[in-house]
């Protein structure tokens, strides 16, 4: 074939034009895996919890931070038609006193499947009372399995039994525990940590144990076969806030405008990526004038030149496809664990679909050149 011909006689021009496809094709893929990967870091935790509705307290625009159940309330989430297991989970900010740094992040305690949890390093069962099992990302601040943490200025410790991953919440690693640690966290946090034997008189507010025994922040609701969100809702009632968990992960935080913003920062990428390359190739048409008018002169036809161009393109961009993901997962590869780096598929699917898409469409206008080069204009680059 005379396309794969040229290639192989002219394989220093034709490796750069494929590195520099690469090259577009790794920045784009880049880009789309950090933006993917911030929204992650944002809210792996809340998105990946296993359920198929999380229940909030009402008004509280689906806000963790905020949302407050009672012991009662679960009770009668847990009692409402189409229910078939609900549990509690606990949201509660802490300072950890890591070996490197102190690391400001959340403790989320899980009333109940904490197989839900893709564990990666340790074990997976629920953590006893003073235990945790962590996002890996902690690692950065040197943690590591069987680590005694103490938590500041609480005066309180957790010991890490296992490292997951992708469930970090706003940025930070999450903590995993028990709803009693959760309880006793949220407590200390809140009201401060008072000695038992201490001989001043303290206020009624310092015991506060009892009172907050048994709330958590939202519920995880996984439905009975057949019953739908919407149902569960309506059932419930308007005292609470029912949504999907992808839905609750994009509320609250300034998520809706950073979702704008990630998707209009993909949205760019792509665009210049694609028009680039289909750019790209029509400039190459054009340079390639004179020797398409000797190929028309010795008898080839438009279609013949068209169907050339086309095989170069599809195997050139296939090349650089390849050299652009490897270089894509490289750059990702060589990333600090903490750095927001989630490549998806489908994106990436997307980014490589727009680059073959926008090549045809700069070969359709180097159809367009091919059309109007005459033959006789070989002559004339024969004559000088």
């Amino acid at each position: 074939m005379l396309a794969l011909s040229e290639i192989l006689h002219s394989k220093l021009k034709f490796a750069l034009i494929a590195l520099a496809i690469g090259l577009v094709v790794a920045l784009t893929m880049t880009l789309s895996a950090m933006s993917e990967g911030l929204v992650t870091g944002m809210t792996g935790a809340k998105g990946n919890l296993d359920a198929d509705a999380l229940v909030f307290q009402g008004d509280t625009y689906l806000n963790l931070e905020r949302s407050l159940l009672t012991a009662e309330d679960l009770d009668r989430v847990r009692a409402t038609g189409g229910v078939a297991e609900a549990y509690g989970i606990g949201h509660v900010y802490i300072s950890v006193d890591a070996p490197d740094e102190a690391v400001d992040t959340h403790a989320f305690g899980l009333g109940a499947d904490f197989g839900q949890l893709p564990v990666v390093e340790g074990v997976g069962r629920m953590p006893a009372d003073g235990e945790a099992i962590v996002d890996e990302t902690v690692k950065a601040d040197g943690v590591r399995l069987g680590d005694t943490l103490r938590l500041t200025p609480i005066d309180r410790e957790l010991t890490v039994i296992g490292f997951t991953e992708s469930r970090r919440y706003v940025m930070a690693p999450v903590f995993y525990v028990n709803l009693d640690t959760y309880e006793d966290l949220r407590t200390a946090t809140m009201f401060g940590a008072m000695s038992e034997t201490s001989d001043v008189e303290l206020p009624p507010a310092t015991h506060v144990n009892d009172a907050v025994d048994g709330n958590v922040s939202i519920a995880a609701v996984k439905l009975d076969p057949g019953v739908t969100i919407e149902e569960f809702a309506d059932t419930l009632g308007d005292d609470f806030d029912v949504v999907t968990p992808d839905e609750a992960a994009l509320a609250g935080n300034g998520m809706p405008v950073m979702i704008l913003a990630v998707n209009g920062i993909q949205g760019v990428s792509f665009v210049i990526g694609a028009l680039v390359i289909g750019v790209f190739f029509y400039i190459t048409t054009l340079h390639k004038t004179g020797q398409i008018a000797a190929i028309k002169a010795l008898g080839a036809s438009n279609a013949f030149v068209y169907r050339q161009l086309l095989a170069q393109i599809l195997v050139l961009v296939t090349v650089g496809a390849l050299i652009g993901t490897g270089l894509a997962l490289g750059a990702g590869a060589g990333m600090p664990p903490a750095m927001a780096f989630d490549p998806r598929l489908d994106r990436w699917a997307v980014t490589l679909g727009l680059v073959y898409f926008m090549a045809f469409v700069g070969s359709l206008f180097s159809l367009r050149s091919i059309l109007r080069i005459d033959p006789a204009t070989a002559l004339d680059h024969a004559e000088h």
